[in-house]
């Protein structure tokens, strides 16, 4: 666990600096110990229930306002190529008067926030809203690439469904579903949250980013109606496939009856003439068994030719 406290004055900051003048305080907390969420909580007088450990924070709304803070919880992903899956991370965010306090688990894109403020004096001086705002934008610009990696995923899987090696992509088209939902669930809440950050505009969040907040909603939308679009595709795909399984089903019961039937033939006539009665057709005459043989045969060939004839063979 590890916990970072930088001190912005004039878009500038400071490790462990106190706060003096016209300042914001960043209170970086990664993998925090209940000890240290409780004694952030009573620095900056925090409802006991804002902020919590995020592996069991996972029902909270994407966006609460109360009072003079606000409440954010964003949703970043990763794609896992060898498994392909969605990995999902949180990162909480609370911005009040003069700070900001984010909690997360090893979360990249908090350490890339740190550096675009170091390197950006009038966005650091926007305030606590341009932390929220930079992970937004590190967290809305990694879903475009996992969704078309989940894309190449789905492509590959709803191909091999006619494919005529007779795979069995079942499996591989209800895990890629799972994933696409696991992609939307932690999308569709972002969509949500930039609608009131781009209207409601709390207070800690300042007018500067409303016009960034509103372009950045489309694009994310876009995404969200991505997903949808491929979770219709899985469901299209597994419904094709389950037809062409019915499909083969009948035509190897129809191969099977053919065959059946043919056979049926050669065993009938052995069946009957093994009875070993005296008074049967032909016992004695030279060339009756075979006769009987060509018969077998001829009866077979007839029944086959009419079974490639109507297409059961």
């Amino acid at each position: 666990m590890a916990t970072a406290r930088t001190t912005y004055q004039d878009g500038r900051g400071a490790e462990g600096a106190a706060p003096t003048g016209h300042t914001f305080v960043w209170v970086s907390l990664r993998d925090p110990s209940p000890e240290e969420l409780a004694s952030v909580q009573h620095e900056f007088a925090l409802p006991g229930s804002l902020i919590e450990d995020p592996d069991t924070s996972a029902n909270r709304p994407a966006l609460e306002v109360s009072d003079q803070l606000v409440f954010a919880e964003v949703n970043t992903i990763s794609w896992v190529a060898a498994e392909e899956v969605v990995r999902l991370a949180r990162v909480q965010l609370v911005l009040g008067d003069g700070f900001v306090i984010s909690v997360d688990r090893n979360e990249p894109a908090v350490e890339r926030v740190s550096q675009d403020l170091r390197a950006d004096a009038e966005l650091a001086g926007a305030g606590p809203a341009a932390v929220l705002t930079c992970v937004l934008d590190h967290a809305v610009e990694r879903y475009g690439p996992v969704l078309s990696a989940l894309n190449d995923a789905v492509d590959e899987a709803t191909q091999a469904v006619f494919n005529a090696d007779r795979s069995r992509p079942t499996e591989r088209l209800y895990h890629l579903a799972r994933q696409v939902l696991e992609f939307r669930r932690a999308a569709a809440p972002l969509v949500e949250m930039l609608d009131r950050l781009a209207t409601e505009l709390p207070a800690p969040t300042g007018d500067r980013f409303r016009r960034h907040f509103r372009l950045q909603r489309p694009h994310l939308q876009h995404l969200v109606d991505g997903a949808d679009a491929l979770g219709n595709l899985l469901a299209n795909a597994l419904q094709a496939y389950l037809a062409e399984v019915s499909v083969r089903q009948n035509t190897d019961m129809r191969r099977i009856s053919a065959w059946a039937a043919i056979w049926a033939v050669p065993t009938l006539l052995a069946g009957i003439y093994g009875m070993n009665f005296r008074h049967m057709p032909e016992l004695g005459w030279r060339f009756g068994y075979p006769l009987v043989l060509v018969v077998m045969v001829a009866i077979c060939l007839g029944l086959y030719r009419a079974f490639r004839h109507y297409g059961w063979l």
